[in-house]
């Protein structure tokens, strides 16, 4: 890919063709009323069902713009500002380790009661899912902060291997 303007429009076309439409606080009450009725306990499969989902999307955007790596790894930035899922920002603190900080996050954002522990499972598997494909290793990924909890963002730690 050439240039930011040109992935960043790719990646808006790959959007457009391969999702819907939701409404953020519908997606935001849904979510809420899951964690009311599930608990605890339903962190595990929730994760799972985002890794699998971002596995998708990374293998998605990896056909469609042909990226890999960190050019796919910003792909997914862009896939999710453009959908309309928050505000992400990655870094590499080194090889073996990123930061993604999520703001503006859909998912628990207009949460009406404040969690006691990080309750952004379907994200963390997301990021799990497309990272282990961008960089053909298994990561484990594990929610520091959390907007749920009342921080300001939501931060995941992705350790690689």
């Amino acid at each position: 890919m050439e240039g930011e303007g040109t992935m960043k429009e790719a990646v808006e076309e790959v959007v457009r063709e391969s999702s819907v439409l939701i409404d953020k606080e519908g997606l935001s009450n849904l979510y809420e009323s899951v964690l009311k009725i599930a608990g605890f306990g339903l962190g595990g499969i929730l994760y799972t069902a985002g890794k699998k989902a971002g596995n998708k999307g990374a293998v998605l955007l990896k056909d469609r713009l042909g990226v890999k790596g960190r050019d796919l790894i910003e792909a997914m930035v862009l896939a999710f500002e453009v959908g309309n899922w928050g505000k992400m920002k990655v870094e590499g603190v080194n090889e073996e380790l990123y930061r993604v900080t999520v703001t503006e996050n859909v998912l628990v954002s207009s949460l009406e009661k404040r969690r006691k522990k990080p309750v952004c499972h379907p994200l963390a598997g997301y990021i799990a899912g497309f990272f282990e494909l961008a960089l053909e290793d298994k990561v484990q990924v594990k929610e520091q902060q959390c907007m749920g909890k009342g921080d300001s963002a939501c931060v995941f730690e992705v350790k690689v291997g």
